[in-house]
């Protein structure tokens, strides 16, 4: 007899393939924190895991107190020492990580096992915090199924393990709960959070507010996307995408810096100068509060604002996929209010005692030309006829007399080199001038016709002042290089700067068909997850309900989540029903059965203990069948019935019923006498 301390000891107990699941989710979960966490963190949690594997299978024990007590100590002092900021997400994570790695090690009963598991539930969701695409949604959702799968396995006492039928019962149960979980996606109101922690610097920043001469060369090597951009209407020229970021109005031993502009911009100034480009810009994760827009904007989502260089900033640092609208004025001129004396003052600034072979020959040419338009032309000119090359891979530059090292001895450089020389000669002879970073060009999706711009991209270009024009756009690249302006990055470099681009790219494989196709799938599917889901803010939400429901009230939204939410739980009943439903029956035992229910009206009932055969047989001599016709029928119905290996078909089946049918009839004559 076994004792009730034994039977509540095996009650509480983890069942075994539980446990094995368990094992697994661990790995599973842990895995795409490896990308962005300290690897030491996932190290930690793996030897935790292959420590409960050998306590699982008998050939270790539990940790003492104190060895889980020194664990303990020594991960927070780890996640202290790796650099991270200790209220930050990154810090935050590892501590999570950590504390779910060590309940492995202290796991022995289901109360455990389920801490285990809600744990695994948190570790997925920080995942999205670090990375929302939809190639690490669909992993998660994988992960969720295996941590089900291993919830499930706690009801199940059998120690045989069977993974395979708690994962399928696992994802049937995480499918069923997918439709009501989008009725509260799209209905349930988009609020705050309650509280925060600082976002990881994994965002992309693409261009700096320090640039240095090959910097943007650099971000040429990165295929990282910057933004997409959705047009209301055609696409612009590609060689007019001048996707506008930071000005740069500071020079100082090489390096050009970017000023948080005092000046504030009417935004309405440019309305009256002709028709309008309108747009949406869904922009990557860059932690900075700098976008990026084509020249002459004006920002129509609250939270963006433009300030007196014609860029724009949003309220907060762009932590997520962020979405905002925009139109742009080719038409305007830039900065219609003049310049002001701390304008001009900020934009004619440089360092007097660097480069002076620089400032020389500009004040000879300044004095041959005699107007900035004549300058900037013979600027233009040098640069287009002279010993100049575009090149990824410029020289390295002193930080001091930089760009006299460029002008006159390397000749070699990137859109930096370019720009930050012929705005320090402007400057050199007073003539208002800044450099602007940013992206040029962008590759057309031909799928969805969204404009896609990646780091490659990157550029930099230079704008002068006019008085009567206000700020214009001056290109020196396009003078070096002009297929880059025209047609992208990839068609004005050589064969040797083209391999340092990266790979999987349009710029790499534009001749591969095949896998440019493929990669514009799977960018069409990406961009439609950001536009619907990532993107899916208040704004949007808004939008949509108003389209459904007309004019938005807590009530009617309240009566759409109730009927969207019973419709959602209707069909997981209906799915739960479908699985219960009857089993259809095979023919023969049908054509059996049928003839049995014609008997029992007759009152020939079948024994429970008897076979179909038998039951033939004696119901067949009560009717005074003819023997050799009754074992005749009783030889096929067990053949068809219980024997595989004959082959049965229409004719056979026709046969028995007609024999049936005679039987039937016997006995109903039988029964009359």
């Amino acid at each position: 007899m076994v004792s009730s301390e034994s039977s509540h000891s095996a009650l509480h107990q983890i069942p075994r393939n539980s446990l094995a699941l368990l094992m697994i989710a661990q790995v599973v979960v842990l895995m795409p924190h490896a990308l962005h966490l300290s690897p030491w963190i996932v190290a930690v949690g793996l030897f935790c895991g292959f420590w409960r594997t050998r306590v699982y299978q008998g050939q270790w024990d539990y940790p003492r107190n104190w060895i889980k007590a020194l664990l303990v100590v020594a991960s927070a002092v780890g996640v202290a020492l790796s650099g991270s900021d200790v209220f930050s997400l990154e810090a935050a994570t590892s501590m999570l990580l950590l504390a779910f790695a060590l309940k492995l090690l202290e796991m022995k009963n289901r109360r455990d096992a389920y801490v285990v598991v809600f744990l695994s539930y948190f570790v997925i969701a920080t995942e999205f915090l670090f990375d929302q695409s939809m190639a690490v949604a669909a992993y998660e959702f994988g992960a969720m199924v295996v941590v089900t799968a291993a919830m499930v396995g706690m009801n199940q006492f059998h120690t045989r393990v069977r993974p395979v039928a708690s994962l399928r019962l696992a994802a049937g149960l995480v499918a069923q709960a997918l439709p009501l979980t989008v009725v509260l996606f799209v209905f349930f109101p988009r609020v705050a959070p309650l509280w925060t922690v600082p976002l990881p610097g994994g965002g992309t920043t693409g261009i700096s507010e320090q640039m240095t001469p090959g910097d943007i060369a650099n971000l040429t090597q990165s295929d990282q996307l910057a933004f997409r951009v959705v047009f209301d209407d055609e696409v612009p020229a590609y060689q007019e995408l001048y996707w506008r970021g930071l000005v740069y109005s500071d020079f100082h031993n090489g390096t050009w810096s970017a000023q948080k502009s005092r000046f504030v911009a009417s935004p309405g100034e440019p309305a009256a100068a002709g028709d309008a480009a309108s747009y949406q810009v869904l922009m990557e994760p860059t932690m900075r509060d700098w976008l990026y827009a084509l020249d002459r904007a004006v920002p129509e989502t609250p939270g963006v604002r433009r300030v007196a260089d014609y860029t724009l900033r949003s309220r907060d640092p762009v932590m997520s996929v962020f979405r905002y609208e925009v139109s742009s004025y080719p038409g305007a001129r830039l900065d219609g209010r003049g310049m002001t004396r701390a304008m001009e003052v900020q934009a004619t600034r440089y360092p007097v005692d660097d480069n002076p072979r620089i400032q020389a020959y500009a004040d000879e040419l300044w004095q041959r030309t005699g107007d900035i338009d004549g300058f900037v032309r013979s600027l233009l000119q040098q640069i287009s006829s002279g010993d100049y090359h575009y090149t990824l891979k410029p020289p390295i530059l002193p930080s001091e007399n930089s760009i006299d090292a460029f002008w006159f001895d390397t000749q070699r450089g990137f859109c930096t080199h370019y720009a930050g020389a012929l705005v320090f000669m402007l400057r050199s002879v007073g003539a208002p001038a800044r450099m602007v970073g940013g992206y040029q060009g962008g590759e057309i999706n031909p799928i969805t016709g969204h404009l896609v711009v990646r780091q490659y991209d990157a550029h930099a270009w230079v704008e002068v002042w006019d008085e009567g024009r206000g700020w214009r756009r001056v290109d020196p690249t396009q003078a070096v290089a002009p297929a880059r302006i025209e047609s992208g990055i990839e068609a004005a470099l050589s064969a040797e700067d083209r391999a340092e681009l990266a790979a999987m790219t349009a710029a790499r494989l534009g001749d591969w068909t095949l896998v440019s196709s493929l990669l514009n799938w799977s960018e069409s599917l990406e961009h439609r997850w950001n536009l619907w889901v990532i993107g899916f803010d208040a704004g949007s939400q808004r939008g949509l309900l108003e389209d459904l429901l007309g004019d938005i009230t807590p009530v009617r939204i309240g009566l759409a989540m109730l009927f969207f939410g019973a419709l959602s739980l209707s069909v997981a009943a209906l799915a739960l029903f479908w699985r219960r439903r009857p089993t259809r029956r095979h023919p023969v035992e049908r054509a059996f059965r049928s003839f049995g229910d014609a008997a029992a009206r007759h009152g020939y009932e079948r024994e429970v203990h008897e076979s179909p055969m038998v039951f033939v047989e004696r119901v067949g001599h009560q009717a005074r069948v003819n023997p050799a016709q009754l074992q005749l029928l009783i030889a096929q119905l067990e053949a068809l019935l219980y024997n595989p290996a004959v082959a049965w078909g229409s004719r056979e089946l026709k046969y028995l019923r007609t024999q049936l049918r005679r039987l039937h009839f016997r006995l109903a004559f039988a029964s009359t006498q």
